[in-house]
């Protein structure tokens, strides 16, 4: 029997996930209480709108010239992946794997048909 997605997956309780227009300074907030560097961001339905991650952190830090105090008030997915590279619960874990390998992600949301985010897969847990 192969091992899907389902089966390694992270659970919604265990990941950072905010609503869309959580403020910057939220989004770092429960990324830092989960300890994952990635935080995902849904709509009232649950169905994910985009990513965040450390080095949208780190390019967002180099880039912009605006003082620290503005951007943390400003909504966090602006400085994100609106169109985030998605799998679903049956998927392979070897599938997922190629993914991240190919992508050179290390985080891969986990949603159903409709697009509703149920759990994360990181790198560390398709490698096991």
């Amino acid at each position: 029997m192969s091992t899907k997605a389902k089966d390694k997956m992270k659970k919604l309780s265990e990941i950072p996930v905010l609503e869309e227009n959580a403020s910057l300074k939220k989004a770092l907030d429960v990324m830092s209480q989960k300890r994952l560097g990635i935080a995902c961001f849904v709509d009232n339905m649950g169905k994910l709108k985009g990513l965040l991650t450390d080095g949208d952190l780190r390019r967002l830090l180099l880039t912009k010239q605006s003082p620290l105090p503005a951007l943390l008030v400003s909504d966090a997915l602006t400085f994100g992946n609106t169109n985030p590279v998605v799998a679903f619960e049956e998927d392979e874990i070897t599938k997922l794997r190629d993914v991240m390998n190919e992508k050179q992600i290390w985080d891969l949301p986990i949603v159903d048909s409709n697009h509703k985010l149920i759990g994360l897969v990181h790198r560390h847990d398709v490698n096991q």
